[in-house]
Protein backbone atom coordinates (compact mmCIF):
# COMPACT_ATOMS: atom_id res chain seq x y z
CA UNK A 1 0.00 0.00 0.00
CA UNK A 2 0.78 3.62 -0.49
CA UNK A 3 0.08 6.55 1.54
CA UNK A 4 1.14 10.18 2.00
CA UNK A 5 2.28 11.00 5.31
CA UNK A 6 1.77 14.92 5.79
CA UNK A 7 4.46 16.42 8.44
CA UNK A 8 4.55 19.82 10.49
CA UNK A 9 7.65 20.31 12.19
CA UNK A 10 8.68 22.39 15.15
CA UNK A 11 8.62 26.35 14.24
CA UNK A 12 12.60 26.67 13.06
CA UNK A 13 10.81 25.00 9.48
CA UNK A 14 14.32 23.32 8.64
CA UNK A 15 14.22 21.54 5.34
CA UNK A 16 13.82 17.78 6.14
CA UNK A 17 12.70 15.97 2.55
CA UNK A 18 16.15 14.67 2.55
CA UNK A 19 16.51 13.16 6.46
CA UNK A 20 12.87 12.20 4.80
CA UNK A 21 14.11 10.54 1.91
CA UNK A 22 16.49 8.02 3.43
CA UNK A 23 14.18 6.35 5.59
CA UNK A 24 13.31 2.64 4.70
CA UNK A 25 9.50 2.99 3.08
CA UNK A 26 9.49 6.26 1.76
CA UNK A 27 9.44 6.70 -1.97
CA UNK A 28 9.73 10.52 -2.22
CA UNK A 29 9.41 13.36 0.11
CA UNK A 30 9.23 17.05 -0.59
CA UNK A 31 10.02 20.16 1.51
CA UNK A 32 6.75 22.54 1.58
CA UNK A 33 5.23 25.66 3.13
CA UNK A 34 2.11 26.01 4.59
CA UNK A 35 0.27 23.95 7.58
CA UNK A 36 2.37 21.54 6.90
CA UNK A 37 5.94 21.45 6.24
CA UNK A 38 6.82 18.26 4.39
CA UNK A 39 4.89 15.59 2.68
CA UNK A 40 6.70 12.09 2.11
CA UNK A 41 5.00 9.09 -0.31
CA UNK A 42 5.77 5.99 1.48
CA UNK A 43 5.27 2.63 0.95
CA UNK A 44 4.89 -0.61 3.04
CA UNK A 45 3.11 -4.25 2.85
CA UNK A 46 0.21 -3.41 5.11
CA UNK A 47 -1.13 -0.34 6.78
CA UNK A 48 -0.19 -2.12 10.32
CA UNK A 49 3.66 -1.49 8.94
CA UNK A 50 2.98 1.40 7.22
CA UNK A 51 2.07 2.69 10.68
CA UNK A 52 4.50 0.92 12.81
CA UNK A 53 7.57 1.01 11.31
CA UNK A 54 7.56 3.80 8.38
CA UNK A 55 5.34 7.14 10.21
CA UNK A 56 7.02 5.79 13.53
CA UNK A 57 10.16 6.49 12.15
CA UNK A 58 8.96 9.82 10.32
CA UNK A 59 8.23 10.93 13.74
CA UNK A 60 11.78 10.41 14.97
CA UNK A 61 13.41 12.29 12.73
CA UNK A 62 14.59 15.66 14.47
CA UNK A 63 12.05 18.58 14.52
CA UNK A 64 9.08 16.32 13.64
CA UNK A 65 5.91 16.91 15.88
CA UNK A 66 3.46 15.49 14.02
CA UNK A 67 3.13 12.60 10.82
CA UNK A 68 -0.36 11.80 9.67
CA UNK A 69 -0.66 9.14 7.12
CA UNK A 70 -3.25 9.68 4.11
CA UNK A 71 -3.31 5.94 2.46
CA UNK A 72 -4.20 6.15 -1.26
CA UNK A 73 -7.46 4.91 -2.57
CA UNK A 74 -6.68 5.61 -5.71
CA UNK A 75 -3.73 7.17 -8.57
CA UNK A 76 -5.00 9.29 -11.63
CA UNK A 77 -2.30 10.56 -14.29
CA UNK A 78 -2.36 12.35 -17.05
CA UNK A 79 -1.84 11.05 -20.19
CA UNK A 80 1.81 11.33 -21.55
CA UNK A 81 2.15 13.44 -24.73
CA UNK A 82 2.46 11.77 -28.12
CA UNK A 83 5.67 11.97 -29.72
CA UNK A 84 6.33 15.02 -31.90
CA UNK A 85 7.68 12.66 -34.80
CA UNK A 86 4.59 9.93 -34.72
Amino acid sequence: MKAYVLIQTTADKRPIAEALRGLPGVISAEDLTGPYDAIALARADSSGTLTDQVVSAIERVPGVIRALAAPLIRSVYAPLPAAANA
